[in-house]
Parts: structure tokens; sequence; C-alpha cells
């Protein structure tokens, strides 16, 4: 009983440190990570698999700490200009509609794989694109040529008002304050709006989102559910 206690110690702990790692990496994305970084993570994995088979908690704590300040200083060295290339940098893949040979040979790539990464994009045709880019994160950034492009309302000339965000202010019957507040109305007009319009409360909305007076709902009743 008492090994397994202790065992069981070590797993929260890992979650424990996991936690920490996770926080320490912020919001980046797998996508948006470096080839460092993913080393780094591979690394941390398998070090902090090591307390869960052996009893050397310590030592794998003060590795896992290492590692985490090498992704630290990495990233602060990155912010500075001299070390910009320290994550790499975006690459041209077409220019003008040209394909960059030299460019898909240093990221590994064929033009089969340039083409399908264009065709989920949208674009259909090599000679649609001005500008093609593999962004650090591996995503592909692209404009099209002028004459490819779909039309905006600035080529027509359009006025139209800009919109705002929209705020999610009712989920599974729970009003949220705080999104009533972002959203600038209060939980009477929210009320009143319900009533007036849909003749129920806010205990009868699935789901319901305003962006500035305009109030969209889903109740219960619509989306097939049943109240708590």
């Amino acid at each position: 009983m008492e090994a397994l206690m202790i065992y069981a110690v070590r797993c929260v702990v890992m979650v424990l440190v996991i936690w920490i790692v996770s926080m320490v990496l912020g919001k980046k994305s797998l996508l948006q990570f470096s080839a460092f970084d993913i080393g780094i993570l591979m690394i941390v994995s398998t070090v902090i698999a090591q307390p869960l088979v052996t009893k050397d908690l310590f030592k794998t704590a003060i590795g896992v700490a290492i590692l985490l300040g090498s992704i630290i200083v990495i990233g602060k060295l990155s912010l500075k200009s001299r070390f910009y290339r320290a994550d790499y940098k975006p690459s041209v893949l077409i220019a003008h509609g040209v394909i960059n040979k030299e460019e898909l040979r240093k990221n590994h790539m064929s033009i089969h794989a340039l083409l399908s990464l264009l065709r989920v994009q949208g674009i259909s045709k090599v000679s649609d694109v001005n500008y093609t880019i593999l962004e650090v994160g591996g995503n592909i950034s692209i404009i099209p040529r002028n004459s490819a492009r779909p039309v905006t309302v600035r080529d027509m000339d359009l006025p139209v008002p800009e919109e705002g965000l929209t705020f999610p202010v009712v989920m599974d019957g729970v009003v949220y304050p705080d999104m009533l507040e972002a959203a600038g109305v209060t939980r009477e007009w929210l009320e009143d709006e319900l009533e007036k319009s849909y003749r129920c409360t806010s205990s009868d909305v699935f789901y319901a989102e305003t962006a500035g007076r305009d109030l969209f709902v889903n109740l219960y009743t619509q989306s097939g559910g049943k109240k708590k």
C-alpha cells in the first residue's frame, strides 16, 4: 500500500511539472513551435516519464528545470534583432507566379506538396498566385494576384459599417455577467429582449450571443436539448 501511495505522489508531481511546462511555453500551438521547441519537448517528455519507473525524482526535477531554462533563454534571444534567425525565417516559395525551386529544396518540399497546400487554400492554378510564403510555424500564406482575388466591398465602393466583436452572453442556460459587461449591455436588457422577441427567459436559452444590440438566440427547443 505504501509503494502504491508513493507511485501516486510521483504521478501527481509529474502532472504538476507538465502543467508548469505548458505555462512556460504559453499559448503557442504546435504549428507555431520552432524545431528547437519540438526537440526540447521530446527530451522533456522522456525525462518526465523517468520518475514513474525509477526513484530518481530529484534529478528529474533538475533536468526539467534546465530544459525549461533553455527554452526561455532561446525565446528571449529570438526577440533581439541579432538573433532573429534563431527561430528561422519565412521562405518565399512562389514570387510573381514563379516557383522557387531552391526554397522548395531547402524546406524539403516537393512541387506536389506545394500544389496540395495551394488547393487547400482554394488556389487551383499557380498562375493565380503572386506570392506564397512558408511561415516560421509551418503555415502557408498566399497572396493572390489582383485579377484572381475575390471582389471586396472596397472594390465596389460600398459604405459598410465596421462590425464589433460578438460576445456569448448565455451558454446552457447560464448568463455570463462578464460577457454582458464586455458587450456593453445589462442583464435587464437581455431579459427584456428575450421576453419581447422569443417569449422566454434566459433559463430557456441554450446559447445566445450579441454584437452591439443585435441578439442571436438558440433555445433549448431549437437545439434538441433539455433544460438543466
